[in-house]
């Protein structure tokens, strides 16, 4: 539309020019006959001369009838500077305006035109600066309004097609996003759109929403659903541990009291060992059936996991009254079809009090756990309350386990080494290991209490393999220097014993370090009982093989009987220091003496007494007969280095090998 305006404008503009060009030369044909009539050029120029300034005429030219030049008036060329728009505009050829000259003449007695010449005049369309200027802003003005009539249609034609119906789907938009979720949301429609691409984005919008719909009501359904699952066992039906959780904080809540108590099964893993885990759920299940038929009005069953029981009593009273209410779920019968006669079960029950022992919910779980730990320790088959004692032991207990890991995986322990003395002759026959903890360590407890802490959390293995390696690399220095019959002995644990790995940790360390097995006594402690029988006969087979002694420590305070003499065949017996230390003096202890002695005599085994201190208690032993011993009398346990000093002064370690070895 510029562009037509312009060109408009411009031949408008062309037009005027010729117009007002043909104008000024009309006015001077008379005169400009005249002077042809009379071939009077200087009156032609001087006719002519005004046009050399004239914008309108590039131009002018008298010519008479001959078509020769009377007179010509050329404009005078503008710089280049002053017409540098003319490259804007459009080229139009050179026009001109050609006037024939008349003149009368008498002729033949009368006046005739006679045709005396022409005046030609050579239009110049360029504009000038003013007029360019002129052209310019009628174009600008008329673009104006036609760019703004443009955007008004332009502004009223998409707000109609495309803003209103956008507007409409928006707002249908928002007010569906605030649609609660169990009501429809609503449908868009939007008149005239039907076929068009609103009409389809439309479509598509209602048929999302819909299916939006129908999934968010399934979708509220299957949440309903899995909320109630979450808080369910699905074994038993009993509430969960989540649910359990959210009862007990509703209940602190209240600060009411109440009292909760954890149930578990006594040997559950061994039963699932021997009858297989559907026998463990089946008794799971009429476990929670006999807990439910037997406290559902008095208490809020669940199970969090395993094998335990939490029930919640939040009526509860007095512990008489709760013990008489639990009384009978200590023994659950069990019956299958598999199994000839009904089997009862036993229970084990840990009982704690809000708000006496804790006051939210964790910590009432940990009190009634620490209850339960009191009640299996009792014997199981047993009701216990929470007691802050247990608990502190618990957490004692805890702490040495860790320590004791940490001992393990640091080797952060030495052995010290007593002598084992032949009262007869003297000489050293070898010496006990012992285990001792590093200053940084003798904090976290005595060497005893970590053993003691080792046998019941399973860390003994670990231990005891730690402790072998240790004292095969200590006799492996010194081994050159010592009598061809000395024996070191470590002790061993009866679970270590009766391991996988126990036989060939001891191949494995008499070859790293070249010690013989030979060389090797292995102590049994009786504090602790040797379960698997047939195991430990083919482990003392093996170690009889090898060449290997076996000990059995501490005799007469633990579990021993004649039957582990009988079973075990060991080659020497220890007589606990107990029973030492109360020679000469005790009857008792004499008798006790005497019936070791006896029983070693008949089986063929060598004794030894430990806890010498005193020359009374070793001149008793050697007029009874008795010959090796240990104890502070001869020496207390020392490092490896000292107990070399230590026979050498004996004279039974060559000083030469000894040094060089040290």
């Amino acid at each position: 539309m510029s562009v037509i305006m312009a060109n408009v404008q411009l031949q408008s503009l062309y037009d005027e020019k010729y117009r007002e060009a043909n104008s000024q030369l009309e006015k001077i044909t008379d005169s400009a006959a005249y002077a042809a009539f009379n071939l009077d050029s200087t009156q032609a120029y001087s006719l002519l001369k005004g046009f050399e300034k004239d914008s309108l005429f590039s131009e002018v030219i008298l010519l008479d009838n001959y078509g020769d030049i009377v007179a010509k008036a050329s404009k005078t060329p503008s710089s280049s500077t002053e017409n540098w728009f003319v490259s804007f505009l459009p080229n139009y050829e050179t026009s001109t305006i050609n006037h024939a000259l008349t003149f009368p003449v008498f002729r033949d007695g009368k006046h005739v035109d006679s045709d005396v010449g022409s005046l030609v005049g050579s239009i110049d369309y360029v504009p000038t600066a003013d007029e360019f200027h002129q052209l310019i802003w009628t174009i600008f003005l008329s673009t104006s309004v036609e760019i703004f009539m443009t955007a008004v249609f332009l502004c009223v034609f998409f707000h109609r097609q495309i803003g209103k119906p956008l507007s409409s789907i928006i707002q249908h938009i928002d007010e569906n996003s605030h649609i609660d979720r169990t009501n429809r949301a609503k449908l868009i429609t939007v008149a005239g759109h039907e076929k068009d691409e609103f009409g389809r984005l439309i479509q598509a919008y209602n048929t999302s929403i819909d299916h939006a719909a129908k999934y968010m009501n399934k979708l509220e359904r299957t949440k309903a659903e899995l909320k109630a699952l979450s808080e369910k066992d699905p074994l038993t039906g009993l509430a969960n541990r989540r649910a359990l959780l959210s009862t007990l904080s509703a209940l602190c809540e209240q600060n009411s009291r109440f009292a909760v108590v954890s149930l578990d099964i006594d040997n559950f893993g061994g039963i699932n060992d021997a009858y297989g885990h559907q026998l463990g759920d089946e008794l799971l299940t009429t476990l929670a059936e006999i807990l439910q038929s037997t406290l559902k009005d008095t208490a809020i069953i669940s199970r969090p996991g395993g094998d335990e029981f939490i029930i919640v009593f939040n009526n509860y009273t007095t512990p008489d009254a709760l013990i008489e209410q639990l009384n009978p779920v200590l023994n659950v019968p069990l019956h299958r079809e598999d199994i000839n006669n009904t089997q009862w079960i036993t229970t084990s029950i840990g009982v704690t009090v809000y708000p006496q022992d804790a006051h939210t919910p964790q910590r009432l779980l940990h009190c009634t756990d620490i209850a339960l730990y009191v009640a299996k320790d009792a014997g199981r088959k047993c009701i216990r309350f929470y007691d802050e004692d247990a608990d502190l032991e618990r957490s004692r207990r805890d702490v040495t386990r860790k320590k004791l890991q940490k001992i393990i995986e640091n080797d952060d322990f030495y052995l010290e080494y007593q002598p084992k003395v032949s009262m007869h002759s003297g000489e050293v026959v070898g010496c006990e290991a012992l285990l001792r903890l590093n200053s940084d360590t003798k904090q976290d407890g005595a060497p005893i209490e970590i053993i003691e802490e080792a046998e019941k959390n399973g860390l003994i293995v670990a231990l005891g393999q730690a402790i072998l390696r240790r004292a095969f690399s200590d006799l492996s220095h010194y081994l050159d220097a010592l009598p061809e019959h000395f024996r070191m002995s470590v002790n061993v644990s009866p679970k270590q014993l009766v391991s996988d790995q126990f036989i060939s940790d001891l191949l494995m360390f008499s070859e790293e370090f070249n010690v013989p097995l030979t060389r090797i006594d292995i102590e049994i402690t009786e504090s602790c009982q040797i379960f698997d029988t047939e195991k430990s006969y083919k482990v003392r087979h093996w170690l009889k093989n090898a060449g290997v002694t076996v000990t059995l420590d501490d005799f007469g305070t633990g579990f021993a009987s004649l039957e582990y003499l009988l079973t075990y065949g060991f080659d020497q017996i220890k007589v606990d220091r107990h029973f030492t230390q109360a020679l000469p003096r005790d009857e008792d202890a004499k008798a006790i003496f005497s019936v070791v002695q006896y029983l070693a005599d008949k089986l063929n085994m060598g004794i030894i007494a430990e806890g010498i201190e005193n020359i009374d208690q070793q001149s008793y032993l050697l007029h009874q007969g008795f010959d090796y011993v240990q104890g502070y009398f001869y020496s207390k346990s020392l490092p490896i280095q000292d107990l070399m000093s230590f026979l050498e002064n004996r004279h039974l370690v060559s000083p030469a090998i000894e040094g060089a070895e040290h």
